[in-house]
């Protein structure tokens, strides 16, 4: 059992956003699906097994891709996840980094006051030494 709760404990770890159910017996564990699928349609097996080969994905990507209006207000997760793993950044400034710099290189390359006037003085500080620390 150990081993189990390591791997569920790492797994929770890496996968913040993971949620995990748990009930004490089949009965219980119908009960939970249900009130969870109370307010939602019947999933429709073939097209989730369409969604899950390959074929199918790239065509959702080039149908996503189509798409103009509301990709631009898309936001993408990896690199949000990413900034938030930054020293000195927050939820709220992150969301100022996401406002003023279009990629992490424009963000890396920002200077020490320019850092500080977006974040404050020690998480601009904190942010512009991991960028500019030189590594031997």
């Amino acid at each position: 059992t150990d081993s189990i709760c390591s791997k569920m404990a790492l797994l929770t770890m890496h996968h913040p956003r993971l949620r995990l159910l748990w009930s004490r017996s089949p009965h219980e564990t119908l009960k939970l699906f249900k009130t969870l699928k109370a307010n939602h349609e019947e999933v429709d097996v073939d097209r989730a097994v369409a969604i899950g080969s390959n074929e199918s994905i790239d065509a959702l990507l080039e149908a996503k891709d189509a798409c103009e209006g509301e990709e631009e207000n898309e936001i993408n997760e990896a690199a949000r996840d990413m900034l938030l793993r930054l020293p000195g950044i927050n939820i709220h400034n992150a969301r100022k980094i996401m406002k003023e710099c279009d990629s992490f290189a424009e963000l890396s390359e920002m200077s020490r006051e320019d850092m500080k006037k977006m974040l404050g003085p020690l998480s601009g500080q904190r942010l512009f030494t991991f960028f500019n620390k030189k590594t031997d």
